[in-house]
This record gives C-alpha cells, sequence and structure tokens, in this order.
C-alpha cells in the first residue's frame, strides 16, 4: 500500500491480545508508547500460547475505545490496546487482554506519526464524507512488522457488519 493512498475494505470478526492501557484522549502520546514497550517486550508470552506457524505473519494492531462505550471513538478518556491478531481460540496470558473485534468495512490509509494528525483530519472532513461514509467506531491502527518506524495504517471504521450481512 502506498503512502497516502485510501482503500476500502472488509475485515471479518479478529481477536487480539495485548497490553491494555487507559488515559485521557488529548495525551494520548505521552501514555501509548509505554504499551508498546511492554507488549513488545513480552510478546514471548504470547509464543507460548500460539502455534508456532502463527508467529510468522505477525499483524499488530493499536486497538482504540472510548471508556464509556464499546468502541466510541476517544471522548475524554480512552483505552488503547497495543496487542498482536490471534486466533479466536487462543488462550489469554495472566496480564494480558482481549478484544474481539467485529466484522466490519473501513477506509483505510497509510501514513506515518508526521502525518498522523493531517491524515485523520483530512480522512473525517474530507475523504469520508466525499465517499458517502461516516464514521460508526474508534479509528484503528494497523502495524506490519516491515514498516519503518513511525509508519502505520489507520483503519476508520465505516459499516459494522452483522451476522445476517456476513
Amino acid at each position: 500500500m502506498k503512502f497516502g493512498e485510501v482503500q476500502k475494505v472488509r475485515l471479518p470478526a479478529f481477536t487480539v491480545i495485548g497490553k491494555l492501557g487507559e488515559g485521557l484522549a488529548t495525551e494520548g502520546s505521552s501514555w501509548v508508547p509505554p504499551l508498546w514497550e511492554a507488549a513488545n517486550a513480552r510478546f514471548d508470552e504470547l509464543g507460548e500460547v500460539l502455534e508456532p506457524d502463527m508467529l510468522t505473519d505477525l499483524q499488530l494492531w493499536g486497538l482504540m475505545s472510548d471508556t464509556t462505550a464499546w468502541l466510541r471513538p476517544w471522548q475524554e478518556v480512552g483505552y488503547y490496546l497495543a496487542g498482536l491478531a490471534v486466533p479466536s481460540d487462543t488462550p489469554t496470558p495472566v496480564d494480558w487482554y482481549r478484544w474481539d473485534m467485529p466484522a466490519m468495512e473501513y477506509l483505510i490509509v497509510k501514513t506515518n506519526s508526521q502525518e498522523l494528525n493531517t491524515m485523520t483530519e483530512k480522512m473525517l472532513t474530507e475523504i469520508l464524507p466525499q465517499q458517502g461514509e461516516e464514521l460508526v467506531a474508534a479509528i484503528q491502527e494497523y502495524y506490519e512488522p516491515d514498516f519503518e518506524a513511525g509508519e502505520v495504517v489507520l483503519y476508520f471504521p465505516t459499516k459494522i457488519i452483522t451476522a445476517k450481512e456476513d
């Protein structure tokens, strides 16, 4: 995926196990990075509950939700889960948290830490309205192991897929 390119994707339900934090939405840059440090330092614990072949195609997610309602975009205080996508039947190790994400449609865009705020604002004020879409849940972050430092794909949920639509 090219930097700045917008795509529409549909993801099935998935599970992420990771390190969970809570903090002021306006101060995410101070409390989210330590969650990634904690997760990265202890990902070997997930290796103990995963099949060896699962460790070759790592899917790293930074999942967000407001503290007042599941998957609502951050308002004043938010949750952030820094973790790894795993099969839904994976046991959750002690001191780790699991989020089961519903199937959703997204508009996604690749950006980096320097352009994160600008790209987020552009997606919310220009791209989503131009495409006739609305944000239906919190924005999520996806990281490939081979990304350069600061690169991220932002997932803007536009539709929660019900079991009937699946």
